[in-house]
């Protein structure tokens, strides 16, 4: 929860403060934490592993790449299956660090090697990625290699599903073109309130002079998610009056009162 090492148990204050606390606690080093948790680990991960052995019917699986802030790659697998009591059930296989180069034949090799070590390749249905041009050729290794030992439904011919989600984003950003301008304005806008507690206090006493709610509050939205920026767009234009205002008492502040129509933008949240 709060990243610290497995180190945090030796430290002074922490070995002087257990006892005192509870005096028949007993102290530990960071090995047998590190050793605990990798035993931990080591269960749960079987007592996954027994649960897909236990579902009557196929698997499918779904996997994502992530990059970090410092650009770090991460991978997930995750599965997808009905129990024996016709409950939709899913786990996480796998999240964990892929170092560069992220090509087809390295995405096909982890995750064939993660449904091995699941032992879970007779069972795979089919698999869910985004439409990334080096999906497509690691799913074909794929398929290639599960149809090679005669694992697949129909020699593999439902084996790939594109994220519709990812499909529905695409769409949507390309539309998002057409009011792009105004979208950053906002999305400047939003920031700028955001930035610091001054500017945010002087935003509620804009939306208390006008006497707007506050409880609503303002979004910021991540670029990539067509969602979040519909829930920035509905704010925005929710307290449109507010940002009129602020661009008269905060010289500093110069964005949304530049954005002369919100015609488009209403199309967009009223839809």
């Amino acid at each position: 929860m709060h990243d610290l090492p497995f180190q945090f148990v030796e430290y002074e204050g922490v070995r002087s403060i257990l006892p005192y606390l509870r005096p028949e606690v007993q102290l530990v080093s960071r090995n047998t934490i590190k050793s605990d948790c990798m035993k931990i680990h080591q269960k749960e991960k079987d007592r996954v592993k027994t649960l897909l052995h236990a579902a009557p019917g196929k698997i499918s699986i779904t996997s994502d790449l992530w990059s970090s802030l410092i650009s770090d790659g991460y991978m997930s697998l995750t599965a997808h299956f009905i129990d024996k009591n016709w409950k939709l059930q899913k786990r996480v296989l796998n999240f964990s660090y892929l170092p560069p180069p992220h090509t087809s034949i390295v995405l096909s090799d982890v995750i064939s090697s993660l449904l091995l070590e699941c032992d879970i390749k007779g069972k795979i249905f089919g698999i869910t990625l985004d439409n990334a041009s080096a999906n497509d050729v690691s799913v074909e290794d794929l398929r290639v290699d599960l149809n090679s030992k005669g694992l697949l439904v129909c020699r593999g011919n439902f084996f790939h599903l594109r994220c519709c989600a990812h499909i529905l984003n695409l769409i949507v950003q390309d539309g998002l073109k057409e009011i792009e301008s105004s979208i950053e304005k906002i999305r400047e806008s939003v920031k700028y309130v955001k930035g610091s507690q001054v500017r945010r206090q002087k935003f509620l006493e804009c939306v208390r002079l006008i006497s707007m709610g506050g409880k609503r509050g303002l979004r910021q939205d991540v670029a990539t998610r067509w969602n979040s920026t519909y829930l920035m767009l509905d704010s925005a234009l929710f307290y449109r009056r507010v940002f009129q205002h602020l661009a008269l008492v905060d010289s500093n502040y110069k964005s949304v009162h530049q954005v002369k129509s919100g015609k488009g933008l209403k199309r967009f949240t009223s839809s």
